[in-house]
């Protein structure tokens, strides 16, 4: 409230009696309202600045994340994958269940980040 709206309370017909003294300190309150006021507002402003900051910074890691981990594990499961079929040709089993531990294993690392990618999304980011 602005001391002029606080003035314009306190005149008039229907205005409470109320000294000199007293409309003082109510002004002097007033004032101090508006200065908690401001600070609070600076406050909620600047914590929502280093919310959005905290939060572009988890975007960014989760996209660098997502390309620096997934090419490198699609590589890996397709790698496997050819050489799997490789082995299987000249009948070598015991390599070719090796290598489908490798691909298997990739797979549930490229599912992982997937869930990672997708928690992520409904948490808001």
């Amino acid at each position: 409230m602005t001391e002029d709206e606080l003035d314009t309370l306190f005149e008039g017909p229907s205005a409470p009696e109320i000294g000199h003294a007293e409309l003082t300190a109510l002004r002097a309150a007033n004032r101090e309202l508006v200065r908690i006021n401001e600070r609070l507002a600076a406050a909620v402003e600047q914590r929502t600045a280093e919310m959005l900051r905290s939060r572009d910074a988890q975007e960014q890691l989760i996209a660098d994340v997502n390309r620096e981990v997934r090419s490198p594990l699609d590589a890996i499961i397709g790698y496997s994958e050819l050489l799997s079929e490789d082995l299987a040709a000249l009948e070598l089993y015991d390599l070719n269940h090796d290598v489908e531990k490798i691909r298997t294993a990739g797979q549930a690392l490229l599912a992982l980040l997937d869930d990672l990618i997708h928690t992520r999304k409904l948490d808001g980011g």
